[in-house]
This record gives structure tokens, C-alpha cells and sequence, in this order.
């Protein structure tokens, strides 16, 4: 297993680099990730590289037999280049120049941008094409961050009419399919066509945009677009100069500008940056985390990396919560259980200097190592001896939950109800069915569902009549399908397609939506098997024809009116639930669910706070039980466990100490 480390020796002093890595081998690190932002050190002026400083750090690194993941360093282009090609610069969608001063100040549409990125990446691969400590390379640093996906200058635009040229062919067709006709706003050409940037009725304090819905959804593919072939290009220099060893990127959890189901195929394997501890981030919540590894797992359908883990307190201009003690060792486990067979963390010590000065590390300020460094030393030392779990066993589930680029952007143009959130209503899903202690993947519709015993598909409002005929396909032959309120009313447009809802999967779920309520932050009483709810967001009224009710609401106009139903549709069956639920409702809905497709689940008792994950090889299976809390909690047992990390054999509970892990066998 790859245990490593994000290491900056250009932030260091040379004599200190044979110490750090010293260290660190002594900790159990055995790969470092470098150079990701050292573009200026590594061509101080146009043409002219140094990579001996560089040379001196793999080659100290070597001695200690600690591998390198080398980065391709295009996420800081250095002043000299931005001085003398300034449209390199991104704009905003107001036209103001996104300058320089602190990092991906670059249009990934920007032809000279791109040439200047391919001489660095050729000159780096020539470089170090036969280094054979060089195990990995990683292309730029997290693509899009900081809202730098969907850039509204010159390049872009041009290159976003050639996009939709080659989309659409002819410019009556484009006005034809996008609905121009509205407003009046048919285009005379390609050339002509605007980028959705800031327009007269748009109100962002109020969320109001006003460009046509499917001129901003092409707009969204081809910004994406746009990043995979930035990356195609990087790939391709590093495989010209003879590169063969594996190529990367470290992607992030919460982040949906870029369609990573594409963008994932290009990469040998991937990888994602984790910080659990960031308070009201977009990654806090260790459930939420535990969806983000399962959608980097499910981008491939394979184990992944950790490139950026969690090490210490962070922050930029303020800090986040100090990692209690034992904290940082549950994420590592948390990530192996998840899938992850690669753990780098973030980062070996705090700058003195910059922007993340107050980003902790394993180190403190002073260099000197203390509890971080101990619990990482110990973390590595069991991850070592659990080698033949990680690296021999994967995670099999069950149930896999849709995930849809396209729908993200889409209900981020135009959200329905106030409230609406497609991100949480995904995560709430899949939290529900973990809750449960079951394994659960997220994929696309492209994936193979034949696999899966239990497919739930929420707010897939874009779609298509080939993804209805693949779900019958699916549902005839014993799958059990749960589709929710806003799906399949749109074409792959962004136009209503004008079937009576649920739309393409109408004749699935075999009921009409004949009303529906968006009370947004309101609230509703329903009733179903668990008792009351309480819907919130969106409420469908229902005719459920010859399905089975399952539940119904208890007031509003609407009361009595079908809530959530069950259809029997060949060999398997297809629930809808027409309202939003929080997790407490949602979680024993599964529950009921998935023990009527007979989905596997972890045999121990659910406990509040503590979740499990099954792993299988051909060694047998292994449960990961790690408690998020606090607080000590025991788990009843009717069998006897093993933990594979201590050798302690479980009689009749399973003790977990405050944030406390055990691999049961």
C-alpha cells in the first residue's frame, strides 16, 4: 500500500530535506507527492529549466527507498508568463480579469496557455521519462477549484461555438432543439451565440438566472469539456516522452462542475483530496465523506487514491478544528474501507509563509514531531500489517445509487423549490441505505446495473427514452428500482418534455403525478410504516392507479392523496417516493426496501454513530465497524469476531472507543 506524504522542500532549507525525509521514513512513509506548484522554480524564465534542486530531492528520497509521485506544475503559472501573455487570464461572468496573486489563474481554453503547458510537462517528462523511483505522475492540482471551471473571456467563447458547431451541425437545428424561439433569441450563427454569462434579468442575491435553460446546460459540458481536454493534452506529452508509469489527478469530493465520470476514464487510477475536519465545508461530516469515496470509487468502478488527507488543524485565513486524538487515524480507516489503497496526507509541515499558513500538518510550525506524527507512525505500522485486506479484498455492494452531471447542473440552474438541493438529496439517499449497514456504489446510467439488486435513481429529471428501456430491462429481470419526485420530465435539452410526470419512467412506476406542491422550506404530515414524517420541499399528489400505496399525506389539500407506491413490474419492482424525506424517515424506508430485494448487509446490529463496510477477496469477507462519535459505544454479537488489526476475539459485544475502528473476520 502506498502511505505517503505531500512534501514542499522548496519551502524548506536544502540541509533540512535529508532530516524531513528521515523522519518520515521512520513513520512508515514510504512515497511522497512534489513539485505541484513549482513551475517558477523549475522554469525561473521563458525557456530556461532547472530541475536540480529537484533531482537532489528524489534522488535523497531514493536513498531512503521513499517513492515520489512527480506533479505537473500548471496550477501556479508563474508571473513572467502571465506579464507576458495577460489573456491567459480567466474573466468572470461580469468580464472582469480573474488576475494574478494566488493560484489557477489560467483559461483552460487559452491556446497559449496550452503551449506553454506542453513545453513544461515535455521538458519535466524528458527529465525523469527513466526514473525508476518515480512510481506516479499527477497532472496539474485539483481541477476547477476555486470556481475556475466556466471562464467568460475571448477564448472561450470562440471555442464554445466551435463546441456546439460540432454538436449540433447547423445553426437551425441548435434554435430548433434549445427552444430560441423564446425571447425571441434565435441566433443567425454559431459565432453569434453568447456565452450565459451575467444578463439583464439575472438577480444573483436572489438566485435568479434567466439564460435559456439548454444554453446553460451545453455551456456546463463543454466548460467540463474544456478541463478533459486540457488533461488529454498533458497525458499525451507525458506518453510521447515515454512516460509509462501511471498518471493521475486528485479530484474532490463535493465538487460538481466537472462531469468526473468522463473525466475519471483518462486516468489510470484517481485519486481525491479529503479534509473531514473543515467545519460547514464542503467535505465536513464523516457520512458525507463516506459518499464522496463512494462516488471516487464509483467514477471507475475500482480502489483509489487519497492524495490531500487530512492531517492537522487547516485553514486559510482562520483555522478549523484541532483533530481529536485518534481522529485521524479513523479517517485513514475510513478511506481504506471505503476503497482506498493509496493514502498521501496533507501535509508533512505548515508553511511559514503564503496563503496556508495556518494549514496544519504532521509536523507543527517548529518541525518537531508530536501526537500527529505518533498516531500517523501507528496508523501506518497496522496499515502495513493489513496489507493483504487492502490490497486483496474490494468493496461488493448490493445497492448503487445514479448520480447524473448533467441533472447537477440542471438543478442548479433552475431548483424547482426553495430548499432544493439535488447534492443532499444524493447524499441523503445513500446515507440512508449505509445507515442500514449496507454497502452502497454510486454510478452513472451508463453503468452495469445487472449486478445490483436495488437501483435508486433521485430527481433524475434529465433523461432519455434509452435510459427507460434500460431500467425496464433491469426491473423485468428482478431488479428492484426506486425512482423520486422530479424525474424524467426533461429531454437531454434541458426541455420539459411534456409527458404527463413521472415522465420517461411513467409506465415503470405505473402511477400518474397529477398535482404537485413545492412548499420549499414548508412543511407537510405524512404517514407511512415508520408512523408520521414530515415532508419538506417538494410534495408529488399521486394517482396510483393498480400499485401498492405505501404511504399517503395527512393534510393539506392533498390529504389521503398517495405519497410513496410500489409496482410490480415483471420479475422485480419499482417504489416511487413523490416527496422529499430526511434521513431518519428515509433510513427504515430502506431498511423495508432492501430486505425485499434481499441486499446484502453487514450482520451486526446498527448502531447510531457506528458505520460498516463489507470488503471481499478471495480471503474471505472483512467488516470495517468504525464509530464517529465521541463516545465509547458496544455493539451486540451472536457469533464470535476477530479483529484483524489487534487479534482480538469478540465474544459477545464488540467494544469501540471514542472514534475506535475494528476489521472483523
Amino acid at each position: 500500500m502506498v502511505y505517503g506524504i505531500d512534501y514542499y522542500p522548496e519551502h524548506w532549507p536544502q540541509e533540512r530535506w535529508a532530516e524531513d525525509l528521515s523522519l518520515m521514513k521512520d513513520a512508515g512513509i514510504n512515497t511522497i507527492r512534489i513539485a505541484e506548484f513549482a513551475w517558477t522554480l523549475m522554469e525561473p524564465s521563458d525557456g530556461v529549466y532547472n530541475f536540480r534542486w529537484l533531482d537532489e530531492v528524489i534522488a535523497i528520497a531514493a536513498e531512503k527507498d521513499i517513492k515520489i509521485v512527480l506533479c505537473t506544475p500548471t496550477a501556479a503559472p508563474p508571473k513572467w508568463l502571465m506579464d507576458k501573455h495577460p489573456e491567459i487570464y480567466q474573466k468572470d461572468e461580469f468580464g472582469h480579469v480573474r488576475g494574478f496573486g494566488s493560484r489557477r489563474h489560467y483559461c483552460f481554453n487559452s491556446s497559449v496557455f496550452m503551449e506553454y503547458s506542453k513545453r513544461i510537462v515535455k521538458a519535466m517528462a524528458s527529465h525523469y521519462f527513466n526514473n525508476e523511483n518515480v512510481i506516479a505522475w499527477q497532472l496539474d492540482n485539483e481541477f476547477g477549484c476555486h470556481n475556475t471551471v466556466r471562464c467568460y473571456c475571448e477564448d472561450c467563447s470562440s471555442s464554445f461555438s466551435k463546441w456546439l458547431k460540432n454538436k449540433y451541425g447547423a445553426i437551425d437545428a441548435f434554435n430548433e432543439k434549445l427552444g430560441m424561439a423564446f425571447w425571441s433569441q434565435q441566433y443567425n450563427s454559431f459565432e453569434s451565440v453568447v456565452l450565459p454569462a451575467h444578463t439583464v434579468c439575472d438577480n444573483k442575491s436572489s438566485g435568479m438566472y434567466a439564460h435559456n435553460p439548454g444554453l446553460f446546460l451545453d455551456y456546463c459540458r463543454f466548460a467540463s469539456d474544456s478541463v478533459g481536454d486540457y488533461a488529454a493534452m498533458q497525458i499525451s506529452e507525458l506518453r510521447k516522452a515515454g512516460i509509462t508509469t501511471p498518471i493521475t489527478h486528485n479530484f474532490m469530493g463535493s465538487f460538481y462542475d466537472i462531469d468526473y465520470f468522463k473525466l475519471a476514464k483518462q486516468f489510470d487510477f484517481i485519486a481525491w483530496d479529503c479534509y473531514p475536519n473543515i467545519a460547514h465545508g464542503p467535505f465536513s461530516g464523516l457520512p458525507e465523506v463516506s459518499y464522496n469515496h463512494d462516488k471516487l470509487r464509483g467514477y471507475t468502478n475500482n480502489k483509489f487514491w487519497i492524495m490531500e488527507q487530512d492531517s492537522g488543524q487547516n485553514g486559510w485565513n482562520f483555522m478549523h478544528a484541532t483533530p481529536n486524538p485518534g481522529e485521524i487515524r479513523l479517517w485513514a480507516y475510513q478511506a481504506v474501507a471505503h476503497g482506498a489503497n493509496g493514502l498521501v496526507y496533507f501535509r508533512w509541515r505548515p508553511c511559514l509563509f503564503g496563503t496556508e499558513q495556518y494549514w496544519h500538518g504532521i509536523l507543527d510550525h517548529d518541525g518537531i514531531p508530536r501526537q500527529r506524527y505518533e498516531e500517523i507512525k501507528q496508523t501506518g505500522a497496522e496499515m502495513l500489517s493489513m496489507s493483504d485486506v487492502i490490497d486483496n479484498t474490494d468493496v461488493v455492494s448490493d445497492a448503487c445509487v445514479l448520480h447524473s452531471f448533467d441533472n447537477t447542473w440542471s438543478h442548479s440552474y433552475q431548483w424547482h423549490a426553495e430548499g432544493f438541493d439535488y447534492n443532499k438529496i444524493l447524499y441523503t439517499v445513500h446515507n440512508s441505505i449505509l445507515r442500514n449497514n449496507i454497502n452502497c456504489d454510486v454510478r452513472d446510467a451508463e453503468a452495469d446495473l445487472s449486478t445490483y439488486k436495488l437501483v435508486v435513481m433521485p430527481a433524475y429529471n434529465i433523461s432519455s427514452e434509452n435510459v427507460a428501456k434500460k431500467l425496464t430491462a433491469y426491473v423485468e429481470n428482478g431488479g428492484h428500482l426506486v425512482i423520486t419526485f422530479r424525474s424524467g420530465n426533461r429531454d437531454e435539452f434541458n426541455k420539459i418534455n411534456g409527458l404527463t410526470l413521472p415522465g420517461y419512467f411513467r409506465g415503470l412506476c405505473g402511477i400518474d403525478v397529477i398535482n404537485y406542491d413545492p412548499i420549499g422550506n414548508g412543511g407537510r404530515s405524512a404517514s407511512c410504516m415508520i408512523g408520521k414524517f414530515t415532508p419538506n420541499v417538494w410534495c408529488d399528489i399521486i394517482d396510483e392507479k393498480e400499485t401498492t400505496v405505501l404511504a399517503e399525506y395527512t393534510d393539506g389539500f392533498y390529504k389521503g392523496s398517495p405519497c410513496i407506491t410500489v409496482n410490480n413490474h415483471g420479475k422485480g419492482k419499482v417504489y416511487y417516493i413523490g416527496c422529499n424525506m430526511d434521513i431518519d424517515a428515509l433510513a427504515p424506508l430502506f431498511d423495508y426496501i432492501c430486505l425485499g430485494a434481499d441486499v446484502e448487509r453487514a450482520d451486526l446490529r446498527p448502531v447510531p454513530g457506528v458505520e460498516t463496510v463489507i470488503r471481499k477477496g478471495a480471503g474471505g469477507e472483512f467488516i470495517f465497524a468504525m464509530n464517529y462519535t465521541d463516545a465509547a459505544v458496544y455493539i451486540p454479537i451472536e457469533r464470535y469476531y476477530t479483529d484483524k488489526i489487534t487479534g482480538t476475539v469478540f465474544t459477545k459485544s464488540i467494544y469501540l472507543e471514542p472514534y475506535g475502528v475494528v476489521v472483523l473476520y
